[in-house]
């Protein structure tokens, strides 16, 4: 198997454990990772501040991206819905369509509207499959219990069409479980990270990451396991400043499935950026070993 890989900016500028865990992830099963040439960010910071921008910019990542004739696999819940909007926009409104492409011209590109994407989490259940990779697992995970956090915008706004149910989403869920972990739904478990609100109120913002945190905590699991950078700056990153506000003192280790998945297949901590992880998950890997 083949893709095109879209990391989006925050995995580039940040979160650095993703990219390199997923990138060893991919290499251990087999798979080959094209990356393109002269992407940007997907433009979904700006759409309540420009529009056009936002469209321009998601619909000029995707001209780019089709050149390859492959598959698109991307690691950010915002890239994948800024990309599937925008698709729909541009579907719908043909006169908005053709200034897209009259901007474009510039850079001898078209946006056609007909790439196709994946997140990672889609490429894992749905490609690889649970059974093949449960046939790859060299270290099983029994005894370990992980609150998945698959984030607002992997199974939100639903009539756009997500990878997975806004009620009942199980992708994530399914794909610790093949792992030999325990996935524990609990109050909270569907709520949002906070990080989106974070950008105009910091301090509401954590508070949303802190009842998160707290809320997996009082359910007993080992950690948080993510699937989107946001999440994990919310969750992991600043997980002590949102600890602190809602006046918590109970941390929790948060990892991205990426490298939980890589642990598993028996790879080392630190070829899967651990070490690059802000929460401490030496609670877990002395459960591993």
């Amino acid at each position: 198997m083949e893709y095109v890989f879209y990391p989006g900016c925050t995995v580039l500028t940040e979160q650095y454990g993703y990219e390199i865990s997923t990138r060893k992830v991919m290499n251990t099963l087999g798979i080959k990772l094209i990356d393109p040439e002269n992407i940007s960010c997907c433009g979904m910071p700006l759409r309540s501040i420009n529009a056009y921008g936002w469209i321009y910019l998601s619909a000029r990542n995707m001209a780019i991206l089709r050149e390859y004739n492959k598959e698109i696999m991307l690691l950010c819940n915002w890239c994948h819905l800024s990309f599937t909007h925008v698709k729909k926009i541009l579907r719908e409104d043909e006169e908005l369509r053709s200034w897209v492409n009259e901007v474009l011209k510039e850079e001898d590109l078209e946006y056609k509207g007909d790439l196709k994407f994946k997140h990672v989490i889609e490429v894992l259940y749905d490609d690889v499959g649970l059974d093949n990779l449960k046939g790859l697992i060299k270290l099983n995970l029994e005894g370990l219990t992980f609150s998945p956090h698959s984030g607002c915008q992997f199974i939100r706004p639903t009539e756009l069409g997500r990878p997975d149910n806004a009620i009942e989403p199980v992708k994530l869920s399914k794909l610790i479980e093949i792992l030999g972990a325990n996935a524990k739904p609990h109050i909270g478990w569907l709520e949002c990270c906070g990080w989106a609100i974070s950008k105009t109120n910091m301090d509401s913002g954590l508070t949303l990451a802190g009842n998160r945190i707290k809320a997996a905590s009082e359910a007993g699991v080992d950690g948080i396991v993510i699937i989107c950078p946001h999440g994990a700056e919310m969750l992991d990153k600043r997980q002590e400043e949102a600890l602190k506000i809602i006046g918590s003192k109970t941390p929790l280790p948060v990892m991205y499935y990426t490298q939980l998945l890589g642990l598993a297949l028996g790879l080392k901590p630190k070829e899967l950026g651990l070490q690059l992880n802000k929460s401490s998950i030496s609670k877990i890997l002395e459960k591993i070993t």
